[in-house]
């Protein structure tokens, strides 16, 4: 029923796929097409057994919908039935707000039966390239815990020394009975009991900074090679999972581990040795005594065993909740612009209210559960204590025990016991740490499909960490660039997973220090003919060749230093007009980027910034302009002194001032370059070598300006809604060629 109507409704489905870097009108028939069922978003997925009511309730309500993962805000404004998608593609703003359960996708990702085991080894195996400091841990715990052991001994030995002797000589001869004896002998045992403690603080001090030091190393290694693994997917991976829920694993999943790594793994083993140790000392001062502790044991495993799978899926539905919550944060603040320009602000503050209410139960819960495991613990302890109590008392009455031994016996026991209660406590803080362990090594165990080349090439030491299976197929070196750079794509047809064919049988050819424009309607496929030429993706058939090579021989990061990338939403990071433009590329000299500000007309604009090239930007150039942001973008393509130049025109009207500066700089940036562009302003492209016209994933035109006009075919058709008085310009004459098939391009011949 919600798969029918999910069809019958289209427009508020509106999601789209997109390539990274694509341009908002890529809409290809793929994104269009109902995906096949068992990859459609309302496709039942494996629960948790004990979700609440009100999650239940959410989530049947959030399948109702008709969901796939939209990243754009003009397709999840239109979700909620707020306004036309050219609407609020014209807001501005890029967040999903209206697609709730789209922050579900990352967690197909979870291992949900990976054992307990393999995930303790797996975690080790980050801890050992910092094994010196967790064995100095060990080693200090180790004094700290004989200096433990020393001073329940002092107090039997003052005890049965002269506190005893005291007792008997004052038994013995009332009258007579002098304590200062005593009494000096006393100042000694308490000297030495408080030497003792004052040198156990010291050291449990030097304790607690070791594990914390050592726990944060590993913790800092794990979130870098994890960052740095995310960076080596596949674009297409991202295309499928919101930043929010990747947010969530960088941080909050990472930082679940650091308790595990700084005060519960090298905690937990010396419990464990303390308990043993403390066992055998128990026995050799007191069998009967100690025989209690070993059979009331089971009881404790007992109780662990029961509570372990309801701590395990608790703690997997927190972080599963908190993901969820991060992403529709993320996404929200990202399009605060659309829910305050349409009045939206309760609607979404409903819905994070809802992921917060279902964070809070899912916390809630594992209070609960936990609240009953540690009674339960603490319950047994107790009854421990108040049998060795009863007994001990007994043995003492009849002369079986002295008073010294049974106290130290006591100590002995509290020491023995408290590891055992904080058993329980460890027991919770590694069922957190594995439940984000599962979610961390799904990303981990993610295999680059595209870029292999490049992580072959990674700088020594990069993933020196990482575990064995990561890395994406073995691949052979890298060829080198050696020629001009001259483009061909030969025959090529793409198709997005489980979706029709966008590309079909494209063939054209880009010569050095020629231009060649792609024109087309919304949804042509010219975004997409970018993302394969920037290697984001593969062709699934065809090649495309550089200078005779398939691209995917080639080592793509060489490859990018030669493109100069402008897209129509270029992205500026938070920092300096400088740093933005430089990029941290070490090619680009003080000298090299004066001239590109000349080249793109910027010079004026950064002149006019306070601080000039140190001015500060926004987080996604938020304070400049939409022109400035293209003229910047622009800017940056010059620096790096490009071969190829692939220009994505952006679509936003500016004033005449600026739209006038934008095509003297596009001029600049094209000219004795070659480039691919991708044309909205049919002025920009008059002068191209070559216009290729796009329809639905095929060429149907190929020419120059004049000779597409005479023909009267598409492109003179988008030219005349542009254009209506405007005479054509002057251009070298070439013979166009209407293609009626995409096997007919001259170039493939």
């Amino acid at each position: 029923m919600h798969r029918a109507r999910a069809r019958a409704r289209p427009a508020r489905a509106g999601a789209r796929r997109l390539p990274v870097g694509g341009r908002h009108g890529d809409r290809s028939a793929a994104a269009r097409e109902p995906a096949p069922r068992g990859q459609r978003p309302h496709a039942r997925r494996r629960r948790a057994p004990a979700l609440d009511r009100d999650a239940r309730r959410s989530d049947r309500r959030a399948r109702a919908r008709p969901r796939d993962g939209a990243r754009h805000a003009r397709g999840a404004v239109a979700n909620v039935g707020l306004v036309p998608r050219d609407l609020a593609h014209a807001a501005g703003a890029r967040g999903a707000l209206g697609v709730v359960s789209a922050h579900k996708e990352i967690e197909d990702d979870d291992k949900r039966g990976a054992l307990d085991r393999a995930l303790l080894w797996r975690l080790i195996r980050f801890a050992r390239p910092h094994a010196r400091a967790f064995a100095l841990s060990f080693g200090v715990l180790a004094v700290v815990f004989a200096l433990e052991l020393a001073g329940p001994r002092l107090l039997r030995g003052a005890i049965d020394g002269p506190v005893g002797d005291a007792i008997a000589a004052r038994a013995a001869d009332p009258a007579g009975f002098d304590p200062k004896p005593h009494v000096r002998s006393l100042w000694w045992w308490a000297g030495a009991y408080l030497a003792v403690t004052a040198f156990g603080f010291l050291f449990r001090y030097f304790e607690v900074a070791q594990l914390t030091r050592a726990g944060q190393l590993v913790v800092h290694d794990l979130r870098r090679q994890l960052y740095g693994h995310i960076q080596r997917l596949d674009v297409a991976w991202f295309d499928r999972r919101p930043t929010g829920g990747l947010v969530t694993r960088v941080t909050s999943d990472v930082d679940s581990l650091s308790e595990m790594f700084t005060t519960g793994l090298v905690t937990l083993s010396f419990d464990l040795v303390k308990i043993a140790v403390l066992l055998v000392v128990l026995f050799w001062l007191d069998w009967r005594l100690a025989l209690i502790v070993v059979a009331l044991t089971p009881v404790l495993i007992g109780i662990s065993m029961v509570f372990r799978g309801g701590a395990r899926e608790a703690h997997r539905l927190v972080r599963r909740r908190l993901s969820e919550m991060n992403g529709y944060l993320q996404e929200a603040l990202q399009g605060i612009r659309v829910v305050q320009m349409f009045g939206r602000e309760k609607l979404v503050s409903e819905r994070f209210a809802g992921h917060l209410d279902r964070y809070l139960k899912a916390n809630v819960r594992t209070i609960f559960l936990f609240a009953l495991f540690f009674p339960a613990i603490d319950w047994v302890v107790t009854l421990i204590q108040a049998t060795s109590v009863r007994l001990g008392g007994a043995r003492i009455a009849e002369g079986e025990l002295s008073y010294g031994l049974f106290l130290q016996f006591w100590f002995y026991l509290a020491m023995l016991l408290d590891p055992i209660r904080e058993l329980g406590e460890r027991y919770n803080v590694l069922q957190s740490a594995f439940a984000a362990a599962e979610r961390i090594f799904g990303i981990l165990d993610t295999k680059p499909t595209l870029r292999a080349t490049e992580l072959a090439h990674e700088p020594a030491g990069a993933l020196a960490h990482e575990p064995a299976g990561v890395l994406a197929r073995d691949a052979a070196p890298p060829r080198a660039l050696e020629g001009p750079g001259h483009v061909r794509f030969e025959r090529v047809s793409f198709a997005y997973p489980s979706g029709p064919e966008v590309l079909s049988d494209v063939d054209f050819e880009i010569p050095p220090g020629r231009t060649v424009a792609l024109v087309g309607a919304t949804g042509a496929g010219k975004s997409t003919i970018v993302n394969l030429l920037l290697g984001f993706y593969e062709p699934t058939r065809g090649r495309i060749l550089i200078d005779g090579v398939d691209l995917r021989e080639l080592d793509p990061r060489a490859w990018r230093t030669r493109l100069g990338l402008v897209l129509q939403e270029d992205f500026l990071f938070a920092g300096t007009v400088r740093e933005n433009l430089v990029l941290e590329r070490e090619h680009v000299t003080p000298a090299a980027l004066e001239r590109a500000l000349i080249g793109s007309c910027s010079d004026e604009l950064v002149a006019k910034l306070p601080g000039g090239l140190d001015a500060p930007v926004a987080e996604r150039g938020a304070t400049l302009s939409t022109g400035e942001r293209e003229l910047l973008a622009m800017a940056r393509a010059l620096a790096g002194a490009p071969r190829l130049v692939v220009f994505d025109e952006a679509t936003s009207s500016v004033d005449s001032a600026t739209e006038a500066r934008i095509e003297a700089a596009t001029r600049s940036l094209l000219e004795h370059r070659s480039a691919l562009v991708v044309a909205h302003r049919l002025s920009t492209i008059r002068r191209a070598h070559e216009i290729l016209v796009l329809h639905r994933g095929q060429l149907r035109e190929r020419g120059t300006h004049a000779t597409l006009l005479a023909m009267g075919g598409l492109y003179a058709k988008l030219h005349a809604m542009q254009f209506h008085d405007e005479p054509p310009v002057s251009v070298p004459q070439a013979p166009a060629s209407p293609i009626a098939s995409p096997t007919a391009s001259p170039t493939a011949r």
